[in-house]
Parts: structure tokens; sequence; C-alpha cells
């Protein structure tokens, strides 16, 4: 899983961090054919910080849903830990409330 080499993580520390069994995230990793239940998709989606529609979606498919320039943001997003999208995210809403105050001065 991607995933874990771009957050530096072993599976034992997403097994700890999703609640899913280490021996299922192996399995996981290693079965092509294995049947993940949605409960632990839901766990997945949970400790990585996304939707189940995102999971389930392609590379391409959701590269298409995005502009050129911010799929490396978007990249590098996900490689920060929580508390620091968090940060980001607190950005960006200073940064369009900045923008919206200036709109209306307009």
């Amino acid at each position: 899983m991607d995933y874990l080499q771009d957050n530096h993580m072993t599976a034992y520390r997403f097994a700890k961090k999703s609640g899913i069994p280490q021996s299922t995230i192996w399995s996981i990793l290693k079965k092509e054919d294995y049947e993940v239940r949605e409960k632990n998709i839901r766990k997945i989606c949970k400790a990585m910080g996304i939707s189940a529609s995102e999971i389930m979606e392609s590379e391409e498919e959701a590269k298409r849903n995005l502009r050129a320039g911010e799929i490396p943001v978007m990249h590098k997003y996900r490689k920060l830990d929580k508390s620091d999208q968090f940060r980001v995210q607190g950005y960006m809403d200073a940064l369009l409330e900045k923008q919206d105050g200036e709109k209306s001065t307009s």
C-alpha cells in the first residue's frame, strides 16, 4: 500500500491506528483476491483520513477530478500527519476569509 510507504508506516503501526488485526492488514496487502469487509474498508478509510469513495476510485479517476497543479499539493497534504493537516486546513480557511473580506470591500 503506497500509503504506508508515503507515511513511513509499518503494517503493525497501521494495524494499531486502524484497529484492524495485523494479520488482516498483511492479507489485504499480499493477496490480490482478498475480499475486504465493508467494516474494514471503513476503518482503513478513517485511519487514512479519506472517504470510502476516495479509496474506491482509481488513481486515474482521482486525477481527472483534480487540476494539474492540485495533484502534487494533494500528495504532499496526504503525507502530513493529522495535526499538520489540521494546520493546513486552518491556513486555507484564513486565506479564504481574507479573500472574501477583500471582495466585500471592493
